[in-house]
């Protein structure tokens, strides 16, 4: 399931606008279809891909054959995973940088249009250097963030432009009512969707965080009222701040 989602960032540089994002999280071990897949081909200017690439056991031709894949569409970075951490660390640093994807392990880097750049941050799950690293950047600069569990963020109370993440699967197995029965209560407020980093009505922050239902499984090989997804995130100037008002 291909999600559309359009969102404004208040220092998005012009050039920027219009600019396109794949967003996919929590793979497992369930396998892209090629299919699927190269219906995206020339849609994104890159792929950032939110963690849990890999899992203990896992085939590995699962995991090249999906960073393959999605490599082929954009210029792709990616985070590590609680999953990911379990898993052989360093075959798979060596796997994704063989795919053409770049492992961003409390790194930042800027993606470019023109002159003008976008900072994107990759924090390694449990990162310890979060705060430092979201805190040395330029005023004004535009900056996305790429994490794996949105918690990780949220609890460092930082003022940032969009938060990309996903750990929860969306709850999974969601019935009506009770809601997702295999998620911690500690996720449940944000389970999945888009959600404003502003924490009161005085404060004066504009940044959102997306955390997505995920592509794939974990613990049972199925989902339930919550199914997968992959996220196409078109980036936009404000309206107050576009060249045209």
């Amino acid at each position: 399931m291909i999600t559309k989602d359009e969102v404004e960032l208040a220092y998005l540089p012009a050039s920027f606008d219009g600019a396109t994002i794949i967003f996919l999280s929590d793979t497992h071990s369930r396998l892209l279809k090629t299919k699927e897949v190269e219906q995206l081909k020339g849609r994104a200017d890159w792929v950032l891909i939110g963690g849990d690439i890999a899992e203990e056991g896992i085939s590995w031709s699962i995991v090249r054959q999906n960073m393959k894949l999605l490599s082929r569409l954009a210029p792709s970075y990616a985070v590590y995973g609680n999953h990911d951490k379990k898993a052989d660390g360093a075959h798979l640093s060596r796997l994704l940088d063989d795919s053409s994807v770049q492992l961003l392990q409390d790194q930042a880097v800027y993606l470019q249009k023109g002159t003008e750049h976008v900072r994107l941050v990759g924090l390694d799950y449990r990162s310890k250097q979060a705060t430092k690293l979201l805190h040395d950047t330029k005023d004004n600069c535009s900056t996305i963030v790429l994490v794996h569990d949105p918690l990780e963020v949220l609890r460092l109370d930082l003022d940032v432009d969009l938060v990309l993440s996903g750990h929860t699967h969306g709850g999974q197995i969601v019935f009506p009512v009770l809601g997702p029965v295999l998620l911690s209560k500690a996720y449940r407020a944000v389970k999945s969707g888009w959600f404003s980093l502003k924490r009161s009505d005085e404060d004066t922050r504009s940044g959102k965080l997306l955390v997505s239902r995920g592509f794939g499984t974990n613990h049972l090989p199925l989902r339930l009222g919550c199914p997968a997804e992959i996220h196409l995130i078109t980036l936009r100037v404000p309206i107050t701040n576009s060249p045209d008002q």
